[in-house]
């Protein structure tokens, strides 16, 4: 009996050594310690779950555990780009690009941010290497995102990418008013992929920008041919066409870029212009109301409809219209000149003086507002300070009624 208890109890000391063992093992493995690799693998796993502060905190580790780790600072880029922290996703490519400075890939990326960043020169000098160098091996997708338009373009850096690097070099030399050289890269990029909508709507604005009409309608229509929902081109289109055809063309051509991209504010402001022409006050007031609708921080706008509340007896209407101009641009000075005319409308005359004497402030050559500033004079019995204000405009080459000037300066 008592050998039997003995041999229990050592076959349970034996077990319990085996699992002590067991469980030293196991907490050896767990203190192993974790590598760059490690780290960096986490990451990429965090980042293709869209976790992009987690990515950033294991691409940290990597990198303080490694500080020759290149391909943690790619990837610490793209996770810091998509946080918004564009600056320390520029330093990051800067150093993986010394070390790689030929991969296609985070080159891309870093022109593409120097764009975005108005960097204008470095982001030249960025797509003019990869014009350069063989396309690279990625699995990244970029999205291609046109401003207005509904629809983004899918592209990665694998195939024929240079019609995407000419059209990048051509908007750069837009943006620095170079519409020469900005036009022979559109061209390039056309004569690569001749189905680039893009291409011909950017060389569009490049002629139109260089006041070439003719050849900026004849990229235009060529963009709606490739694209025929392309609103942007649609909305210039109708605007060239303006300038040689007539308006009622003109805003039947508005209404079709509203009905493809009813999202743009501008193509509401332009047609409200139109129909201000065509005196179609009522129309002209339904458009900049959804021009303002989408974008209240736009002053003309707001200048354009407190005229036409005037035009249409809403004084009251127009006065807040051109108050909230002035709120957003205090330099306006033809809401000033146009709210101090409300103003004198409402028989508010020393609002108006004042409304005029600050449009003459932020404008010293502003004919009208002494010609307007005179008549608030005249009306208040100031006739001294009312001829002085007629004959500043005359000076400054505005019309002055002579039944005006003989009345007032008689």
């Amino acid at each position: 009996m008592l050998t039997s208890q003995l041999s229990k109890v050592i076959s349970f000391v034996f077990c319990g050594c085996l699992l002590l063992a067991s469980n030293h093992a196991i907490q050896a493995q767990s203190e192993k310690p974790k590598t760059a690799t490690y780290y960096f693998e986490l990451g990429d796993a965090s980042l293709k779950l869209r976790n992009y502060r987690t990515a950033l905190a294991h691409y940290n580790e990597a990198i303080r555990l490694d500080p020759f780790f290149w391909d943690a600072y790619f990837a610490r880029a793209m996770a810091r780009e998509r946080l918004g922290d564009l600056k320390g996703s520029l330093i990051d490519y800067n150093i993986f690009l010394e070390a790689r400075p030929t991969n296609v890939e985070a080159l891309f990326s870093r022109a593409v941010l120097r764009y975005q960043n108005g960097q204008w020169a470095v982001a030249r000098e960025d797509f003019l290497k990869l014009l350069t160098l063989p396309p690279g091996e990625t699995n990244t997708v970029y999205f291609q995102v046109d401003k207005g338009e509904e629809a983004n373009k899918i592209f990665t850096t694998q195939g024929d990418t240079r019609c995407l690097y000419f059209n990048y070099l051509g908007l750069i030399d837009l943006k620095l008013t170079k519409y020469k050289t900005a036009i022979q890269y559109f061209d390039s990029a056309v004569r690569v992929d001749a189905s680039c909508a893009d291409c011909y709507l950017n060389r569009g604005l490049a002629y139109q920008m260089a006041r070439d009409t003719s050849k900026a309608i004849s990229s235009y229509k060529k963009t709606i041919e490739l694209n025929p929902e392309n609103s942007l081109a649609l909305h210039n289109l109708a605007v060239l066409s303006g300038f040689v055809g007539n308006l009622k063309e003109t805003e039947k051509m508005l209404g079709e870029a509203i009905d493809k991209n009813p999202k743009l504010p501008y193509s509401y402001a332009e047609r409200g212009h139109v129909r201000m022409k065509l005196k179609n006050w009522k129309g002209a007031l339904a458009d900049f109301t959804e021009a303002l609708a989408i974008d209240p921080t736009d002053a003309d706008d707001w200048l354009s409809r407190g005229l036409v509340k005037e035009k249409l007896k809403d004084l009251a209407g127009a006065l807040n219209d051109l108050t909230e101009a002035i709120k957003l641009k205090d330099n306006f000075e033809k809401a000033w000149l146009c709210r101090g005319n409300v103003l004198t409308n409402l028989n508010r005359l020393p609002e108006a003086l004042e409304d005029y004497t600050l449009a003459i402030h932020h404008y010293p050559e502003y004919g009208a507002a002494y010609y307007n500033r005179a008549l608030a004079y005249h009306k208040l019995g100031k006739q001294k300070e009312a001829c002085g204000d007629l004959r500043k405009a005359q000076d400054l080459k505005t019309k002055v009624d002579s039944k005006v000037f003989n009345t007032i300066c008689k």
